[in-house]
């Protein structure tokens, strides 16, 4: 192929421009400090600094995310801080007020410092932000918080705040009002105990809150340890309360030798069984010397006896290894056996039953007496015998305590009827907690004293109702629950979980709930449901409690003060939690975001040390292809005319 001059030219030209290419990209990216100035610079290193730079501007609105997360944190953080201090100080002035110390005067000076504590609360509830009330859920620009006549009100929603703080999390920042201030701290009457009494009629079954008597076995011993006497009481087939107090009694009796100075019965508190106990002097010859005298026993310091005629008979007998009647007699009648100046003299129970007695039954008596060994003796005494045996010593009475105890054969039937002990008098057995049933009559509670039953007034935000519960018409639980249920509130009335009380919940959770009883009664304290079941509603009734002088009412708040401190000792965790999780992501997002810009200065920055090289390089180069070009084109007049 022919090779034309119009060829050499277009080649020299192409490689002329090439050159120049060259050398102009590597003078712009010196300039600019970049190797990528525009897309076609490099394709793929274009599409990877647009999505570096994407993720760096999504770490940046995150980080921004976050700065505003930390302020509403750290508002939250405050707020609860302040309000717990609020709450400690509302405590120790109910401490102080509940005690005898203080007067109406002071209680009623420290019900405006309540007052106060009140208002504080209501103000660190609708605390703002830039603007916004942070405790309003979405309603950032309404109020969290409205006072009402006896309680407040919240005046946010549920709404819950997210910020995305992370390609792959969000966080909820905001607190709700309405679980800070008017969160539960505990359904009223929840704990309550109105204690059914108990009687005859009462079913086994109802007994220790619905949980029954076992009687699996339905045995248990019941032992005089005076007297060393033991029945075994079978109450197997016992169906309620006078099955098991006829049983005790009549199985008691019919032993052989019978327990005569002890029977069941209901006790006076009407709400368990006691075990009465009768004197009766008796000793055995099981009787413990610590029974003797009332419990005092007998004195065995020196422990020894001395029988003796004056003469020629001198007896000292060592007593003091015994511990039982039995073995005083057993000691006594061996020592003289063993003496041979001493005959036909011997010791034993008196006739009746109540003392020791010491006889000589030789034809002509022996002309012995008990004397002590000593004269700081007092053991001689203590046993009664003291003085002449001519030819009988009757002791004085020793007047044993008595001494009884209760023991399972197997099984609980002792325990679950509250008997399980060992006594010396009367005994009142533990509460059997009946269970608690809405048909249970009110004249029954209080273990069967009846309550004090009158008005009590309950208010629910801004509403308020006051309820007659010492009504004639209400005789049952049922009836209370029932004047309850059907006051127009929001609130639901029922047996506690335990069975053992009423309880009431605030259906309402934007509302406080208060109970308190008008003048002067007891009602709702008596059934454990006075007071409220959120915090500003218990600071209200404290303070109510203050300025009526009430000091039951300022005693039993004391329990909701500590669980509203809880409560914002928790809120305050978690609001701390959040804390560290936003400092820990913050931390993450920086050192992301210098990871990212690393990356972006490899994709766009330009190595100078390199390009510097390159454009003296490309300087030669393009500087030697015009002294070469201009050697193989020998232009004319006609190139230019061209």
């Amino acid at each position: 192929m022919r090779i034309t001059q119009s060829m050499i030219t277009d080649t020299v030209n192409l490689n002329l421009q090439r050159s120049l290419s060259r050398y102009l990209e590597t003078q712009t990216q010196v300039s600019s400090g970049k190797k990528l100035n525009k897309p076609s610079d490099d394709p793929l290193g274009a599409v990877n600094d647009l999505g570096i730079r994407t993720d760096l501007a999504k770490n940046a609105q995150y980080q921004k995310n976050i700065n505003q997360a930390q302020t509403w944190v750290g508002a939250y953080d405050s707020a609860l801080s302040e309000a717990k201090n609020l709450i400690d100080t509302a405590n120790e002035i109910a401490i102080a007020m509940a005690n005898d110390t203080y007067d109406e005067t002071a209680r009623l000076g420290a019900a405006q410092e309540l007052e106060s504590i009140l208002t504080a609360m209501t103000d660190l509830a609708n605390t703002e932000v830039q603007g916004k009330y942070v405790f309003s859920g979405f309603r950032t620009d309404d109020k969290a918080i409205v006072s009402t006549a006896n309680g407040v009100q919240y005046a946010g929603d549920d709404g819950q705040i997210m910020y995305g703080i992370s390609s792959s999390a969000n966080m909820m920042v905001n607190l709700s009002g309405a679980d800070v201030f008017l969160g539960g701290i505990g359904v009223l009457g929840s704990e309550g105990d109105i204690n059914p009494g108990i009687n005859t009629a009462t079913l086994l079954s109802d007994l220790n809150g619905g949980l029954g008597v076992d009687l699996a076995v339905g045995t248990f011993r019941i032992t005089d340890e005076t007297l060393g006497i033991s029945v075994d009481v079978d109450v197997s087939a016992a169906n309620d309360i006078n099955d098991v107090v006829n049983e005790i009694n009549a199985q008691l009796a019919a032993n052989v030798p019978p327990i005569t100075n002890v029977t069941a019965a209901i006790s006076p508190a009407g709400n368990s069984l006691i075990l009465e106990t009768t004197e009766t002097g008796l000793i055995s010859t099981s009787t413990p010397l610590s029974s003797l005298n009332q419990g005092n026993g007998v004195d065995m310091t020196f422990g020894s006896i001395s029988l003796t005629d004056g003469a020629a008979v001198n007896l000292d007998i060592d007593l003091s290894g015994a511990s039982t009647v039995d073995d005083v007699i057993t000691i006594f009648n061996a020592a003289v056996a063993a003496d041979p100046t001493i005959s036909n003299v011997t010791m034993q129970v008196n006739a009746a039953g109540t003392g020791l007695e010491i006889v000589d039954a030789n034809g002509v008596p022996m002309g012995l007496s008990v004397v002590e060994v000593h004269e700081d003796s007092t053991t001689a005494a203590n046993l009664g015998l003291t003085g002449p045996i001519d030819p009988t010593l009757t002791g004085t009475d020793l007047n044993p305590q008595l001494n009884f105890s209760i023991e399972e054969i197997g099984g609980t039937t002792a325990a679950d009827l509250g008997i399980l002990t060992d006594f010396s008098t009367d005994h009142i057995g533990a509460d059997l907690n009946p269970l608690l049933t809405v048909d249970t009559p009110v004249a029954d509670l209080n273990s069967g004293t009846g309550l004090e039953m009158g008005e009590i007034v309950i208010w629910q935000g801004d509403q308020s109702r006051t309820i007659d519960l010492g009504s004639p018409a209400i005789t049952t639980v049922q009836d209370m629950l029932d004047a309850l249920n059907n006051s127009g509130l929001d609130i639901t009335a029922s047996l506690n979980d335990d069975g053992t009380g009423i309880q009431i919940v605030n259906n309402d959770p934007y509302s406080s709930l208060t109970v308190e009883d008008v003048g002067d009664g007891k009602t709702s304290k008596s059934l454990g449901i006075y007071g409220s079941s959120d915090m500003m509603g218990t600071l209200t009734v404290l303070t109510n409690a203050l300025k009526n002088n009430d000091q039951e009412g300022i005693s039993m708040l004391l329990g909701n003060l500590e669980a509203s401190r809880t409560g914002l000792l928790n809120q305050r965790a978690t609001v701390g939690a959040k804390g560290v999780r936003l400092d820990d992501t913050s931390a993450r997002l920086i050192d992301l975001e210098y990871t990212l810009t690393t990356r972006l200065s490899e994709v766009e920055d330009a190595d100078l040390t390199k390009v510097l090289t390159q454009l003296s390089e490309y300087d030669t180069n393009y500087r030697a292809s015009l002294i070469a070009s201009s050697s193989i084109i020998q232009q004319s007049l006609l190139d230019f005319l061209k």
